[in-house]
């Protein structure tokens, strides 16, 4: 593919300066979005601004062959659910609104698991049924969630007014391999292990034991904006297995028991679909958690 001119958005947020640094590495013009200035891509340009402004989206949009848009507020963190609300659903929209203008062939987007509601519930929620595939229900109690929901409504109505192609990545917890591992052993020894602020007890089982290696997550952008899909899109995408010792059957059992089981999850298999994204674009997940290390 000919070198492109993309933009990335959380550009100095680990998934955002992965990708950026990435794309550079494949030859392309990278410019680097945040609203703050800090670390991001080798051989990119940041930009620092609000894209809660619209003429700052037009600004360094412009020109754009594709966008890759990571700038958000990561989790629910304020009690009122308005701060991130307003923040992730109207930079989104202007990110949107300003491809839409720049008439750019692709936006990738970050829609999370997290949209289902399981992970940042107040009260323990449960899936409807496993795999959890694309059509399952939100059902979500929180604005990071709701955020998600409104950004992939605000997707499929710019598909409907221009020619630039939508996709949402519904990604899980999304790390480097030695940051899998450490959840992935706070899980396994969770009652012992003295509180931590970045890990709520009970969220590994919340968000179905999924993860997924940046170096996948980088590698799934790379290939959507290398395709020539069209319209507005929503995937699942995240390893194949669990990051627990336990098979996912017996953990299902555990923790959510009124969960319908539609299809036979052997061993390690994630409760979790992304049969569409591997169908579509022919990428699955390469890089998995070594369970022996956990």
């Amino acid at each position: 593919m000919a070198n492109l001119k993309i933009v990335v958005t959380g550009a100095t947020g680990l998934l955002g300066k992965a990708t950026a640094t990435h794309l550079v590495e494949r030859g392309h013009e990278v410019i680097s979005v945040d609203r703050k200035d800090g670390d991001f891509a080798p051989g990119s340009k940041l930009v620092v601004g609000d894209l809660t402004s619209l003429d700052f989206c037009d600004s360094v949009i412009e020109g754009a062959s594709a966008v890759i848009h990571f700038g958000a507020i990561p989790n629910p963190t304020d009690a009122r659910q308005f701060t991130v609300f307003q923040n992730n659903c109207v930079s989104t929209f202007g990110v949107f609104t300003a491809a839409a203008q720049a008439k750019v062939k692709t936006v990738v987007y970050a829609s999370s698991l997290s949209a289902y509601g399981f992970a940042y519930s107040d009260e323990w929620t449960s899936p409807i049924y496993a795999p959890v595939d694309e059509a399952h229900p939100f059902v979500f109690e929180e604005s990071y969630a709701l955020s998600k929901e409104v950004n992939e409504r605000s997707a499929l109505m710019w598909s409907r007014r221009c020619d630039t192609a939508f996709v949402g990545m519904r990604f899980p917890w999304t790390n480097t391999p030695e940051k899998n591992l450490e959840l992935a052993r706070r899980f396994d020894d969770e009652e012992n292990l003295p509180p931590d602020p970045r890990f709520p007890k009970g969220i590994v089982a919340k968000i179905l034991w999924t993860y997924l290696d940046l170096r996948d997550a980088v590698k799934a952008v790379e290939v959507v904006i290398n395709s020539n899909i069209k319209g507005a899109h929503v995937y699942n995408f995240a390893a194949p297995d669990i990051m627990a010792k336990a098979p996912t059957i017996e953990l299902m059992a555990k923790f959510h028991p009124k969960t319908e089981i539609r299809s036979p999850l052997p061993g390690h298999t994630a409760p979790l679909s992304s049969q569409a994204f591997v169908d579509t674009f022919g990428y699955a997940p390469q890089y998995l958690i070594n369970r022996g290390e956990i």
